[in-house]
């Protein structure tokens, strides 16, 4: 009963990861109190019985690595993003450290049933990157993006999955189908074994159809180890043969469409040209400034996003900028060398398992080869996703990071369990279990109470379409809104939205609200900018909420006492803050070319400030914005000539920019000339 309860709860957790993504905050929520309900459940008899802590140098290391993961919250620039990336990244060690206390004949129950469930969700992985290809293949979709990407928001990540499932798979066809005595063609079968080498023809051919070159060098090094480890099962070349055939045919099959591509995009001609490889030496380059710029502690875990516009080199327009694409790397900027170092660790943990599994066929552990085989399996999974971090973002996906996790506890307790020690906490002097017990449950609740808070926060004011239907009226919503908010500022002080939200309440109702007395005004317009500062405790590099305290204190600054010269000058320090954030935003740059250099009759001085953003790296629409901005300032400035050429600069660059072919039509017909813009 027990091991059926810690199956159930850990297949919850791995299924509510799928749909995170980094976005839908409330998954992760539940996820995590989900993870830490089971893990109370393992640790809570532990603790009681003075914390026998298995011997060894992993799970002191997956302990430390998670500490250490706790610990970068307290000195992160960004705390309230680094909070939910700690969940993330943090699953990994968490996850093995839960499943390595479970006691051995439970643990033993539990992992046949939870493999059962990791088996079905191959299947149901396999079944979705199908479908998905054959949709985006009947609907004519263009070649690039005839890539299934699963339940993720990247095709790469899903090629990663999809190894990491594979070759746990494709050892225990091995293992199962060599205990046949009978050949295959005298009606030789194995039910178990037939149903992995079904279970492997479906995954191949869900991998193939990702056409992921990260993904497939990944399993290119990795498969030399798995051929290594099972060469020596008894008839093991005519299923290395059979093995090969599906791979072969699955990349016959599913690499059609793309003119079989694959292998020549892993040429070094092709590497060193195309967008997406150079887009990524690129944001690496940016990642080690980065990484310069923070050498110790680094910024923050999970704040790669909120740096890199202020990093990235120009010619690099090939990605959103939210991930480096080199865990190894992002690790190193987000978290220093000591980050780096124990990812590098972990590389390490797993190639000394490697070691220990297939050196001399593993005889110095006195394990059977079913075990053995079985443990490798785990291992090479988790090594191939720990390859493709190299060049995708692989830890950062949060079902990859759980199931790791519990790989790695599963292969541990077969290769490198040595036993446990006595109990530890009376050895230090705490010889009453109940208050590590009371300890780690306040540790729960208080996890709980912020995730809970956050998990609102999305659910009320980042994606609150679902309110229109519970309450029709608007003015009720506005209410409940505000009510919600200003709990949430209460109870979840560095959450970001909530001050946000409150702050633009603040300010419309100065806006709107005629019959105000100017002490009444004063006090909201001096509590919204009180609220836009505490938004900026969690996540400092908030550019948009900087440009709406320097437009409070532009417009409103009068009710803070501030004279023309004062509001300007803080209304520009507010701006240069957010530009200096987000170098791309082309509504500040224009802000701060109006205010400082054309409201004060230098036109010249502001048309040389836009343009210097021309310098950044701008995607069509921005730079288009950007081009239009200064063509409207050479208006101003009477240079209709400039202006024009400006604004064909524009449609040359960007055929169907209206707002440019608009202007240009009603030049044309203002000076009789009458011509189409094309």
């Amino acid at each position: 009963m027990r091991a059926g309860v810690y199956t159930i709860l850990a297949l919850v957790v791995y299924g509510l990861s799928w749909y995170y993504n980094g976005q839908l905050i409330p998954l992760l929520a539940v996820e995590s109190m989900v993870l830490m309900i089971w893990g109370l459940m393992v640790w809570w008899p532990c603790l009681r019985a003075g914390l026998i802590w298995p011997r060894g140098f992993l799970p002191l290391f997956m302990l430390s690595w998670f500490i250490w993961f706790g610990l970068t919250l307290f000195w992160s620039g960004s705390p309230y993003s680094s909070w939910f990336y700690f969940w993330v990244l943090g699953s990994l060690p968490l996850t093995f450290m839960i499943a390595i206390m479970i006691p051995e004949l439970t643990a033993e129950l539990f992992w046949t049933w939870f493999w059962r469930g990791i088996l079905i969700s191959a299947w149901i992985l396999s079944a979705m990157a199908l479908w998905q290809y054959y949709q985006d293949l009947v609907t004519n979709i263009g070649l690039a993006n005839l890539r299934p990407f699963g339940p993720l928001l990247d095709t790469n990540s899903f090629a990663a999955w999809l190894n990491l499932l594979f070759f746990p798979v494709l050892v225990l066809y091995f293992v199962k189908d060599s205990r046949r005595q009978v050949g295959f063609l005298r009606g030789g079968l194995d039910p178990e074994a037939f149903f992995y080498l079904l279970t492997l023809t479906v995954v191949l051919l869900a991998f193939f159809s990702t056409s992921s070159r990260g993904g497939f060098l990944a399993w290119i090094c990795t498969m030399p180890f798995a051929i290594w480890g099972l060469w020596r099962l008894p008839a093991a070349r005519p299923r290395f043969l059979v093995v090969a055939a599906l791979v072969i045919i699955a990349f016959l099959l599913m690499d059609y469409a793309h003119g079989y591509d694959l292998i020549g995009h892993l040429s070094p001609g092709y590497i060193t040209s195309n967008i997406t490889t150079v887009s990524r030496k690129l944001m690496w380059i940016a990642t080690w400034h980065m990484f310069l710029s923070h050498p110790w502690l680094g910024t923050g875990i999970g704040s790669y996003f909120l740096n890199y516009p202020a990093y990235r080199l120009p010619g690099e327009l090939a990605s959103a900028g939210t991930y480096a694409h080199n865990d190894f790397l992002e690790y190193l900027a987000e978290g220093g060398l000591i980050n780096l170092g124990f990812l590098l660790g972990f590389a390490g943990v797993l190639m000394y398992a490697l070691y220990r599994l297939l050196y001399r066929a593993g005889q110095a552990l006195q394990i059977d080869d079913e075990k053995r085989l079985t443990a490798l399996g785990l291992v090479l999974g988790v090594f191939a996703i720990t390859g493709h971090a190299l060049g995708n973002f692989i830890f950062y996906n949060l079902p990859l990071s759980i199931l790791a996790g519990l790989f790695m506890a599963r292969a541990w307790r077969i290769y490198g369990n040595t036993g446990n020690t006595e109990p530890l906490l009376p050895k230090i002097g705490i010889h009453h279990g109940f208050i590590t017990q009371g300890l780690l449950l306040l540790g729960v609740c208080v996890a709980s109470w912020n995730l809970l808070a956050d998990a609102t926060t999305y659910a009320f004011l980042s994606d609150n379409a679902w309110l229109n239907g519970v309450i029709n009226h608007p003015r009720q919503r506005a209410e409940l809104l505000l009510k919600v908010a200003n709990t949430l500022t209460a109870v979840r002080p560095l959450a970001t939205q909530p001050h946000v939200y409150l702050a633009n309440t603040y300010l419309t109702l100065v806006e709107h609200d005629t019959r105000m007395d100017a002490a009444n005004r004063r006090s909201l317009v001096q509590a919204a900018l009180h609220q836009y500062q505490q938004s900026l405790v969690g996540i400092p590099q908030q550019s948009g909420v900087l440009n709406s305290i320097g437009t409070l204190y532009l417009t409103q600054g009068k009710f803070l006492g501030l004279d023309v010269t004062q509001r300007q000058r803080q209304t520009l320090l507010a701006w240069r803050q957010g530009l200096a954030i987000d170098p791309e935003s082309i509504s500040l740059r224009n802000e701060i070319a109006q205010l400082a250099y054309a409201d004060q009759g230098d036109v010249q001085g502001g048309l040389a400030f836009l343009r210097a953003g021309l310098k950044r790296p701008l995607f069509p629409e921005p730079r288009s914005e950007l081009l239009l901005d200064i063509a409207l300032m050479q208006w101003r400035g009477d240079d209709k000539a400039a202006a024009e050429k400006t604004l064909l600069r524009i449609l040359r660059d960007n055929p169907g920019y209206l707002p440019a072919v608009s202007w240009l039509q009603a030049i044309h017909h203002q000076t009789g000339l009458h011509a189409t813009v094309h």
